[in-house]
Protein backbone atom coordinates (compact mmCIF):
# COMPACT_ATOMS: atom_id res chain seq x y z
CA UNK A 1 0.00 0.00 0.00
CA UNK A 2 1.25 3.63 -0.75
CA UNK A 3 2.73 5.92 2.07
CA UNK A 4 -0.30 8.16 2.75
CA UNK A 5 1.76 10.60 5.14
CA UNK A 6 4.19 10.94 7.06
CA UNK A 7 4.96 10.51 10.82
CA UNK A 8 6.00 13.67 13.12
CA UNK A 9 8.70 12.71 15.72
CA UNK A 10 9.36 15.42 18.83
CA UNK A 11 13.25 16.02 18.62
CA UNK A 12 15.14 14.11 21.11
CA UNK A 13 18.18 16.53 20.29
CA UNK A 14 18.87 20.10 21.97
CA UNK A 15 18.32 22.07 19.58
CA UNK A 16 20.73 25.11 19.38
CA UNK A 17 20.33 28.49 19.74
CA UNK A 18 22.04 31.24 17.86
CA UNK A 19 25.32 32.89 19.59
CA UNK A 20 25.26 36.65 19.71
CA UNK A 21 28.68 37.45 18.87
CA UNK A 22 29.87 40.69 18.96
CA UNK A 23 31.48 41.60 15.22
CA UNK A 24 32.60 45.03 16.75
CA UNK A 25 35.32 43.10 18.74
CA UNK A 26 37.19 41.82 15.42
CA UNK A 27 37.35 45.19 14.03
CA UNK A 28 38.88 45.91 17.27
CA UNK A 29 41.09 43.12 16.65
CA UNK A 30 42.05 44.20 13.04
CA UNK A 31 42.62 47.64 14.31
CA UNK A 32 45.25 46.32 17.61
CA UNK A 33 47.06 43.87 14.67
CA UNK A 34 47.80 47.34 12.89
CA UNK A 35 49.34 48.95 15.44
CA UNK A 36 51.43 46.33 16.35
CA UNK A 37 49.68 45.09 19.33
CA UNK A 38 49.72 41.34 18.78
CA UNK A 39 48.32 39.87 22.17
CA UNK A 40 45.60 42.46 22.33
CA UNK A 41 44.42 41.43 18.75
CA UNK A 42 44.23 37.38 19.30
CA UNK A 43 42.82 38.22 22.82
CA UNK A 44 39.97 39.73 21.09
CA UNK A 45 38.95 37.45 18.35
CA UNK A 46 38.95 35.08 20.99
CA UNK A 47 36.38 37.07 22.94
CA UNK A 48 34.86 37.27 19.76
CA UNK A 49 34.08 33.52 19.06
CA UNK A 50 33.43 32.92 23.14
CA UNK A 51 31.65 35.35 24.72
CA UNK A 52 31.83 34.74 28.49
CA UNK A 53 34.83 32.55 28.27
CA UNK A 54 37.50 33.42 30.88
CA UNK A 55 40.62 33.41 28.20
CA UNK A 56 43.73 34.91 29.83
CA UNK A 57 47.12 35.17 29.07
CA UNK A 58 47.88 32.18 26.79
CA UNK A 59 51.59 32.12 27.84
CA UNK A 60 50.96 31.47 31.09
CA UNK A 61 47.53 29.24 30.99
CA UNK A 62 46.26 27.53 27.76
CA UNK A 63 42.85 27.92 26.99
CA UNK A 64 40.83 24.90 25.78
CA UNK A 65 37.11 24.59 24.60
CA UNK A 66 35.07 21.07 23.42
CA UNK A 67 33.89 21.41 19.99
CA UNK A 68 31.87 18.14 19.89
CA UNK A 69 33.94 14.99 20.45
CA UNK A 70 37.14 17.55 19.84
CA UNK A 71 38.97 18.71 22.85
CA UNK A 72 40.84 22.10 21.54
CA UNK A 73 43.78 23.78 22.98
CA UNK A 74 45.17 27.26 22.53
CA UNK A 75 48.58 28.49 23.66
CA UNK A 76 51.11 30.92 23.32
CA UNK A 77 54.94 29.19 23.67
CA UNK A 78 58.01 30.31 22.23
CA UNK A 79 56.84 33.17 20.39
CA UNK A 80 54.25 31.04 18.59
CA UNK A 81 50.80 30.73 18.44
CA UNK A 82 49.61 27.07 18.86
CA UNK A 83 46.51 25.54 18.53
CA UNK A 84 46.10 21.63 18.68
CA UNK A 85 43.26 19.55 18.49
CA UNK A 86 43.95 15.18 18.78
CA UNK A 87 42.50 12.67 16.61
CA UNK A 88 43.30 9.49 17.07
CA UNK A 89 46.24 7.36 17.80
CA UNK A 90 47.22 4.79 15.10
CA UNK A 91 47.60 1.19 16.05
CA UNK A 92 49.07 -1.90 14.99
CA UNK A 93 45.81 -3.65 14.55
CA UNK A 94 43.41 -1.15 12.34
CA UNK A 95 44.59 0.36 9.16
CA UNK A 96 47.64 3.25 9.42
CA UNK A 97 48.71 3.52 5.89
CA UNK A 98 45.35 4.07 4.53
CA UNK A 99 44.40 6.69 7.68
CA UNK A 100 47.19 8.79 6.86
CA UNK A 101 46.63 8.28 3.15
CA UNK A 102 43.05 9.71 4.30
CA UNK A 103 44.81 12.44 6.23
CA UNK A 104 46.88 13.77 3.83
CA UNK A 105 44.56 13.52 0.74
CA UNK A 106 41.48 14.79 2.49
CA UNK A 107 42.36 16.60 5.79
CA UNK A 108 45.63 18.46 4.25
CA UNK A 109 45.53 20.53 2.16
CA UNK A 110 47.83 23.09 0.20
CA UNK A 111 47.71 26.60 1.72
CA UNK A 112 45.40 25.54 4.06
CA UNK A 113 46.55 27.43 7.61
CA UNK A 114 46.80 23.65 9.82
CA UNK A 115 47.58 20.28 8.92
CA UNK A 116 47.62 16.93 10.06
CA UNK A 117 50.63 16.04 12.42
CA UNK A 118 52.14 12.68 13.62
CA UNK A 119 53.87 12.54 16.66
CA UNK A 120 54.59 9.21 17.28
CA UNK A 121 51.49 6.95 16.82
CA UNK A 122 49.61 10.24 17.82
CA UNK A 123 47.63 12.03 14.58
CA UNK A 124 46.74 15.47 15.61
CA UNK A 125 45.60 18.82 13.66
CA UNK A 126 47.65 21.93 14.38
CA UNK A 127 47.99 25.29 13.53
CA UNK A 128 51.13 27.08 14.88
CA UNK A 129 52.66 30.15 13.63
CA UNK A 130 55.15 32.77 15.17
CA UNK A 131 53.34 35.83 17.00
CA UNK A 132 55.49 38.38 14.67
CA UNK A 133 53.57 37.08 11.45
CA UNK A 134 50.23 36.47 13.43
CA UNK A 135 46.72 38.23 12.01
CA UNK A 136 43.39 38.59 13.33
CA UNK A 137 42.56 36.86 10.22
CA UNK A 138 44.57 33.66 10.30
CA UNK A 139 43.08 33.00 14.16
CA UNK A 140 39.75 33.61 13.51
CA UNK A 141 40.09 31.15 10.66
CA UNK A 142 41.67 28.29 12.12
CA UNK A 143 39.39 28.60 15.18
CA UNK A 144 36.41 28.76 12.92
CA UNK A 145 37.84 25.60 10.59
CA UNK A 146 39.75 23.37 12.44
CA UNK A 147 37.70 22.44 15.50
CA UNK A 148 35.26 21.27 13.30
CA UNK A 149 36.83 19.58 10.55
CA UNK A 150 38.64 17.57 13.95
CA UNK A 151 35.04 16.67 14.90
CA UNK A 152 33.97 15.61 11.66
CA UNK A 153 36.97 12.94 11.16
CA UNK A 154 37.57 11.66 14.28
CA UNK A 155 34.84 9.09 13.95
CA UNK A 156 35.62 7.84 10.55
CA UNK A 157 39.38 7.48 11.39
CA UNK A 158 38.14 5.38 14.13
CA UNK A 159 35.48 3.18 12.09
CA UNK A 160 36.63 3.30 8.92
CA UNK A 161 40.48 2.84 9.69
CA UNK A 162 40.37 1.20 12.85
CA UNK A 163 42.40 3.95 14.80
CA UNK A 164 41.53 4.18 18.32
CA UNK A 165 39.87 7.68 19.93
CA UNK A 166 42.63 10.47 21.24
CA UNK A 167 41.42 12.74 24.13
CA UNK A 168 38.38 13.07 23.24
CA UNK A 169 35.55 14.97 24.92
CA UNK A 170 33.39 13.49 27.15
CA UNK A 171 29.76 13.06 25.43
CA UNK A 172 26.30 13.48 27.53
CA UNK A 173 24.85 9.96 27.11
CA UNK A 174 20.87 9.78 27.16
CA UNK A 175 17.94 8.92 29.88
CA UNK A 176 16.19 5.42 28.87
CA UNK A 177 13.40 7.56 28.16
CA UNK A 178 15.80 9.29 25.11
CA UNK A 179 16.93 6.20 24.01
CA UNK A 180 13.82 4.74 23.86
CA UNK A 181 12.65 7.93 21.96
CA UNK A 182 15.53 8.46 19.70
CA UNK A 183 15.10 4.32 18.52
CA UNK A 184 11.49 4.25 17.93
CA UNK A 185 12.29 7.89 15.75
CA UNK A 186 14.86 5.74 13.78
CA UNK A 187 12.72 2.41 13.27
CA UNK A 188 10.11 5.20 11.89
CA UNK A 189 11.86 7.18 9.97
CA UNK A 190 13.79 4.39 8.04
CA UNK A 191 10.82 2.44 7.85
CA UNK A 192 9.53 5.42 5.82
CA UNK A 193 12.01 6.37 3.77
CA UNK A 194 12.16 2.95 2.12
CA UNK A 195 8.26 3.64 1.32
CA UNK A 196 8.93 7.10 -0.13
CA UNK A 197 11.97 5.29 -2.54
CA UNK A 198 9.05 3.28 -3.83
CA UNK A 199 7.08 6.27 -5.10
CA UNK A 200 10.40 8.01 -5.86
CA UNK A 201 10.67 4.93 -8.04
CA UNK A 202 7.43 4.88 -9.71
CA UNK A 203 7.22 8.80 -10.19
CA UNK A 204 10.59 9.02 -11.91
CA UNK A 205 10.98 12.32 -11.35
CA UNK A 206 14.30 14.22 -10.22
CA UNK A 207 12.46 16.79 -7.93
CA UNK A 208 10.59 14.48 -6.19
CA UNK A 209 13.54 12.28 -5.71
CA UNK A 210 15.45 14.82 -4.40
CA UNK A 211 13.19 15.86 -1.63
CA UNK A 212 13.41 12.11 -0.34
CA UNK A 213 17.05 12.32 -0.07
CA UNK A 214 16.84 15.35 1.68
CA UNK A 215 14.15 14.19 4.06
CA UNK A 216 16.47 10.82 4.49
CA UNK A 217 19.27 13.06 5.59
CA UNK A 218 18.05 15.89 7.43
CA UNK A 219 14.91 14.26 9.85
CA UNK A 220 17.93 12.25 11.37
CA UNK A 221 19.80 15.01 11.89
CA UNK A 222 16.68 17.11 13.23
CA UNK A 223 15.35 14.48 15.23
CA UNK A 224 18.34 12.77 16.36
CA UNK A 225 21.79 13.36 19.10
CA UNK A 226 23.77 11.25 16.32
CA UNK A 227 27.48 11.09 17.12
CA UNK A 228 30.13 9.06 16.89
CA UNK A 229 30.66 6.41 13.51
CA UNK A 230 27.12 6.07 12.45
CA UNK A 231 27.07 10.04 11.94
CA UNK A 232 29.94 9.70 9.48
CA UNK A 233 28.80 6.63 7.72
CA UNK A 234 25.02 8.50 6.93
CA UNK A 235 27.44 11.71 5.57
CA UNK A 236 29.18 9.59 3.65
CA UNK A 237 26.60 7.39 1.71
CA UNK A 238 24.61 10.79 1.34
CA UNK A 239 27.29 11.86 -0.58
CA UNK A 240 25.80 9.84 -3.81
CA UNK A 241 22.16 9.66 -2.47
CA UNK A 242 21.56 13.56 -1.85
CA UNK A 243 23.36 14.61 -5.28
CA UNK A 244 20.85 16.27 -7.36
CA UNK A 245 23.22 16.17 -9.79
CA UNK A 246 24.14 12.40 -9.78
CA UNK A 247 22.72 9.33 -11.78
CA UNK A 248 18.77 9.37 -10.56
CA UNK A 249 18.92 5.48 -10.39
CA UNK A 250 22.31 5.11 -8.77
CA UNK A 251 20.81 7.36 -6.06
CA UNK A 252 18.05 5.20 -5.69
CA UNK A 253 20.04 2.22 -5.13
CA UNK A 254 22.39 3.71 -2.93
CA UNK A 255 19.39 5.17 -0.88
CA UNK A 256 17.94 1.78 -0.59
CA UNK A 257 21.03 0.15 0.34
CA UNK A 258 21.64 2.30 3.32
CA UNK A 259 18.11 2.35 4.38
CA UNK A 260 18.30 -1.44 4.95
CA UNK A 261 21.57 -1.40 6.47
CA UNK A 262 20.42 1.53 9.04
CA UNK A 263 17.37 -0.98 9.40
CA UNK A 264 19.68 -3.10 10.13
CA UNK A 265 21.95 -1.83 13.32
CA UNK A 266 20.89 -3.73 16.66
CA UNK A 267 20.02 -1.31 20.01
CA UNK A 268 23.22 -1.79 21.25
CA UNK A 269 25.33 0.08 18.55
CA UNK A 270 22.17 2.86 18.07
CA UNK A 271 22.68 3.26 21.62
CA UNK A 272 26.09 3.86 21.26
CA UNK A 273 25.95 6.33 18.39
CA UNK A 274 23.40 8.45 20.44
CA UNK A 275 24.36 11.06 22.42
CA UNK A 276 24.47 15.44 23.96
CA UNK A 277 27.73 16.78 22.66
CA UNK A 278 28.69 19.87 23.57
CA UNK A 279 30.33 23.03 20.84
CA UNK A 280 31.89 26.33 21.96
CA UNK A 281 31.58 26.95 18.46
CA UNK A 282 28.45 27.18 16.59
CA UNK A 283 28.35 24.07 14.36
CA UNK A 284 24.94 25.36 12.08
CA UNK A 285 24.33 28.40 10.82
CA UNK A 286 22.06 31.25 12.29
CA UNK A 287 18.97 31.47 10.72
CA UNK A 288 18.10 34.94 9.21
CA UNK A 289 14.69 36.05 8.29
CA UNK A 290 15.99 36.08 4.60
CA UNK A 291 16.87 32.33 5.04
CA UNK A 292 12.83 31.67 5.98
CA UNK A 293 12.00 34.64 2.95
CA UNK A 294 14.16 32.42 0.23
CA UNK A 295 11.71 29.33 1.03
CA UNK A 296 8.64 30.29 1.55
CA UNK A 297 8.22 34.11 0.60
CA UNK A 298 8.91 34.32 -3.24
CA UNK A 299 11.10 32.61 -6.00
CA UNK A 300 11.28 29.52 -8.22
CA UNK A 301 11.06 27.04 -5.27
CA UNK A 302 8.12 27.76 -3.61
CA UNK A 303 6.14 28.19 -6.97
CA UNK A 304 6.88 24.72 -8.03
CA UNK A 305 5.61 24.24 -4.59
CA UNK A 306 2.15 26.40 -5.62
CA UNK A 307 2.21 24.48 -8.89
CA UNK A 308 1.89 20.90 -7.33
CA UNK A 309 -0.49 21.89 -4.44
CA UNK A 310 -2.86 23.39 -7.05
CA UNK A 311 -3.02 21.59 -9.74
CA UNK A 312 -4.00 18.30 -7.32
CA UNK A 313 -0.42 17.36 -6.62
CA UNK A 314 -0.74 17.36 -3.08
CA UNK A 315 1.72 14.43 -2.29
CA UNK A 316 4.62 16.40 -4.19
CA UNK A 317 3.36 19.69 -2.29
CA UNK A 318 3.37 18.38 1.49
CA UNK A 319 6.50 16.76 0.82
CA UNK A 320 8.39 19.64 -0.42
CA UNK A 321 6.95 21.14 2.65
CA UNK A 322 7.78 19.07 5.25
CA UNK A 323 11.62 18.53 3.44
CA UNK A 324 12.25 22.30 3.87
CA UNK A 325 10.90 22.49 6.97
CA UNK A 326 12.86 19.67 8.31
CA UNK A 327 15.87 21.17 6.31
CA UNK A 328 15.63 24.19 8.31
CA UNK A 329 15.83 22.67 11.67
CA UNK A 330 18.42 20.47 11.09
CA UNK A 331 20.89 22.92 9.43
CA UNK A 332 20.25 26.05 10.93
CA UNK A 333 19.96 27.86 14.71
CA UNK A 334 16.59 29.48 15.34
CA UNK A 335 15.22 32.07 18.20
CA UNK A 336 13.46 30.25 20.36
CA UNK A 337 9.76 31.28 18.84
CA UNK A 338 11.14 30.59 15.33
CA UNK A 339 12.40 26.70 15.63
CA UNK A 340 8.71 26.31 18.02
CA UNK A 341 6.77 27.35 14.98
CA UNK A 342 8.55 25.52 12.15
CA UNK A 343 8.12 22.00 14.99
CA UNK A 344 4.40 23.07 15.25
CA UNK A 345 3.65 22.96 11.41
CA UNK A 346 5.39 19.57 11.26
CA UNK A 347 3.74 18.35 14.12
CA UNK A 348 0.26 19.58 13.08
CA UNK A 349 0.93 17.84 10.02
CA UNK A 350 2.28 14.97 10.90
CA UNK A 351 -0.05 11.49 10.40
CA UNK A 352 -2.43 13.78 8.05
CA UNK A 353 -2.89 12.61 4.32
CA UNK A 354 -1.01 14.68 1.45
CA UNK A 355 -3.75 16.98 0.60
CA UNK A 356 -4.15 18.25 4.32
CA UNK A 357 -1.03 18.09 5.13
CA UNK A 358 -0.06 20.42 1.99
CA UNK A 359 -2.72 22.52 2.57
CA UNK A 360 -1.85 23.03 6.56
CA UNK A 361 1.88 23.29 5.70
CA UNK A 362 1.53 25.60 3.03
CA UNK A 363 -0.64 28.28 5.57
CA UNK A 364 1.65 27.80 7.79
CA UNK A 365 5.03 28.45 6.18
CA UNK A 366 3.20 31.41 4.63
CA UNK A 367 2.29 32.72 8.04
CA UNK A 368 5.84 31.92 9.07
CA UNK A 369 6.62 34.18 6.77
CA UNK A 370 4.70 36.76 7.75
CA UNK A 371 5.18 36.87 11.12
CA UNK A 372 9.27 36.74 11.00
CA UNK A 373 10.27 37.89 7.99
CA UNK A 374 8.89 41.25 8.04
CA UNK A 375 10.21 43.23 4.38
CA UNK A 376 13.26 40.92 4.57
CA UNK A 377 13.81 39.63 0.82
CA UNK A 378 14.79 35.95 0.19
CA UNK A 379 17.37 34.37 -1.59
CA UNK A 380 15.25 32.16 -4.26
CA UNK A 381 15.94 28.49 -2.94
CA UNK A 382 17.54 27.68 0.44
CA UNK A 383 21.51 27.57 0.58
CA UNK A 384 23.72 24.52 0.61
CA UNK A 385 24.15 22.86 4.19
CA UNK A 386 27.11 23.82 5.99
CA UNK A 387 27.40 27.21 3.83
CA UNK A 388 24.88 29.84 4.52
CA UNK A 389 26.83 32.41 2.83
CA UNK A 390 27.05 30.87 -0.61
CA UNK A 391 24.73 32.31 -3.12
CA UNK A 392 21.41 30.51 -3.14
CA UNK A 393 19.71 31.50 -6.12
CA UNK A 394 20.18 27.64 -7.50
CA UNK A 395 16.49 26.27 -7.48
CA UNK A 396 15.44 25.77 -11.41
CA UNK A 397 11.83 24.78 -11.97
CA UNK A 398 10.24 23.81 -14.94
CA UNK A 399 6.57 22.50 -15.89
CA UNK A 400 7.45 19.08 -16.08
CA UNK A 401 8.37 16.51 -13.16
CA UNK A 402 11.26 15.16 -14.85
CA UNK A 403 13.18 18.44 -15.45
CA UNK A 404 12.39 20.61 -11.82
CA UNK A 405 15.45 19.96 -9.92
CA UNK A 406 16.46 20.94 -6.20
CA UNK A 407 19.81 20.23 -5.37
CA UNK A 408 20.12 22.75 -2.92
CA UNK A 409 20.45 20.64 -0.22
CA UNK A 410 23.83 18.40 -0.68
CA UNK A 411 25.63 17.23 2.00
CA UNK A 412 29.22 17.05 2.47
CA UNK A 413 31.76 14.03 2.85
CA UNK A 414 33.29 13.11 5.62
Amino acid sequence: MAITSLTYAAPVRRLLRPLNLDYALLEAASAASDDGQVDDAIHKVFAHLFPGAAVGDLAAQPFTFVQGSSQVTARVEDGQLAITVPLVRLTPTGNAVAALRYALTTISGSGQLYQPRLRGDDLYLEFRDKLTRMHPAKVLEVLRRMPVEADRCDDWLVGQFGAQPLERAEIEPLSEDELARAEAAWRMHWDEVEELLKESQRKRSTWFLNEVSAIALFRVQFVLPICGYLLARISESAAVWNDGQGDPAKREAALARTAREMKAIPSAELRANFGHARYALAPLAEGQPSTLAGYFGSGDYIETIDKYRTQGKSFEAALALISSCTYLLARYAWPEDVAAALMDGLAKAGGKPWRDAAALLWDHCKGLVEQFCGDATGDEGGGEAGEPDADDAELEAATTDETIDDSSRDEETP
